[in-house]
């Protein structure tokens, strides 16, 4: 008997710790689902394909590289051939026939080609295949860069939009709380329908506020969720607090850093340098190539009387090929190059000019965002201590519905341009990093 309640109790304890387990598992799952900025971000540069495709197409300049220096490396082909020629050429002598050729010739060898000195035509285009790469790698550095920073904004929408809808729910529930009393007083005979049917406005309009910002919300968790490989909800994503400081950063400081940090910089520097290999090798077009030749092989046809017989053969030489005339391609491909690379000198300070207009264009909008926030929130707390006062001079009935809904608009007003400041702030702060450089979710 004490056996049987044991396996009853075990079974319990078995089905019990099942049935945990399937609860916990969704808890887990989902406290495994990165909330912070940083996670997110680290998440995308990972996930998204379009990233994954520019890296993969990286190699590509890697087989470049190898392919130009292979041209130090010697060319060794194998060669067979047969050709049956006709008419025969012949003499006679005696009576007698002596062929000078073969009709049937045949002819297998190995060949050889190593050059062996182009005056640095080659390392000039080996150089200017490593400048390809970097360029490469410097593009896609920039463009997991931005992309960081896209996924970063959206990040700041979306607690942008949380914000406003707890603000709008704190309007909602006053404007509900407004509605009860006056529903009170109408019962008891001392309201009118008229400041019911005004709250009841305000009301409305409020919720539709919120539903239009609800479906603003989805839009950015979806936009966030293709571009990071997320799988947040409205009713889970819970991000409700902006990244900024109340300091005023330099203009001059910030423009010295990015000068060695800027993604965009560092790409137009490498464009340059392509340009200048590029034209270093147009330089060389006129030097001469040195090669050393030489094969190995057997072949037919060189004894009289034995044509028929395969003989073992070799040569070896030196060849070398100089340009003399082109019809002026030659010029022309460097004169080309010379202008591809004042156009990259061009480009370079035109990205420089504009990251430092951006740059001061960005300090001066942190310095008046960062004014408004401070302003806006000693403006929230005296809209809510208008409020306050308003609800219990309203409760005394010594103002009337107009002035109480007035006083609700006006601290709504004023919770919405803080979220906004706030927004403006963070956002300009987030441009002055990615303009510096920083790679935010890179650090610790």
């Amino acid at each position: 008997m004490r056996t049987q309640q044991n396996r009853v109790k075990m079974k319990k304890n078995y089905l019990f710790g099942i049935l945990s387990l399937l609860a916990i598992t969704p808890a887990m799952a989902q406290s495994n689902e990165p909330a912070t900025l940083n996670a997110i971000v680290v998440k995308a540069l990972d996930y998204y394909p379009k990233l994954k495709e520019q890296k993969v197409q990286l190699e590509v300049n890697d087989y470049k590289t190898d392919i130009t220096k292979s041209k130090y490396l010697p060319t060794v082909t194998g060669d067979a051939m047969y050709r049956h020629v006709y008419p025969d050429s012949y003499a006679e002598f005696g009576g007698g026939r002596m062929s000078f050729y073969p009709l049937d010739q045949w002819d297998a060898g190995v060949k050889v080609n190593q050059l062996i000195y182009d005056f640095g035509k080659t390392g000039a285009e080996v150089q200017k295949s490593k400048n390809e790469k970097k360029l490469s790698e410097d593009n896609y550095r920039s463009n997991s860069f931005n992309f960081a920073y896209q996924i970063a904004n959206v990040y700041n929408n979306i607690i942008f939009i949380n914000k406003s809808i707890d603000a709008i729910d704190a309007q909602i529930e006053v404007l509900s709380g407004t509605k009860k009393i006056i529903d009170s007083r109408i019962r008891n005979g001392v309201g009118i329908e008229f400041d019911l049917v005004s709250t009841q406005v305000k009301l409305n309009d409020a919720i539709n506020r919120k539903t239009e910002l609800q479906n603003t919300l989805q839009k950015n968790i979806i936009l966030l969720n293709t571009l990071s490989g997320t799988s947040f909800n409205s009713s889970s994503i819970s991000f409700k607090s902006f990244d900024y400081e109340l300091r005023q950063h330099s203009a001059d400081s910030i423009f010295s850093i990015a000068q060695t940090t800027n993604t965009e910089l560092a790409s137009a520097r490498s464009k340059q340098e392509v340009a200048a290999s590029e034209l270093k090798i147009t330089e060389k077009t006129w030097a001469p190539s040195l090669n050393f030749m030489g094969g190995v092989g057997y072949k037919n046809g060189y004894f009289p009387g034995d044509l028929y017989d395969m003989k073992f053969n070799y040569n070896v030489g030196a060849g070398l090929s100089i340009p003399i005339y082109t019809g002026g391609r030659n010029d022309n491909q460097h004169n080309i190059s010379k202008v591809n690379y004042k156009a990259t000198q061009y480009n370079l300070d035109a990205v420089s000019i504009n990251l430092k207009k951006d740059i001061q264009q960005n300090i001066a909008d942190e310095g008046t965002a960062k004014e408004k926030v401070v302003f806006s929130a000693t403006q929230v707390e005296q809209a809510q201590k208008a409020l306050d006062l308003a609800n219990s001079r309203f409760k005394n009935g010594v103002i009337t519905n107009i002035e109480l809904l007035d006083a609700q608009s006006n601290l709504l007003k004023a919770k919405v341009e803080q979220i906004q400041f706030e927004y403006q702030l963070a956002t300009t702060q987030l441009e002055l990093k990615r303009l510096m450089g920083v790679q935010f979710w890179n650090n610790n």
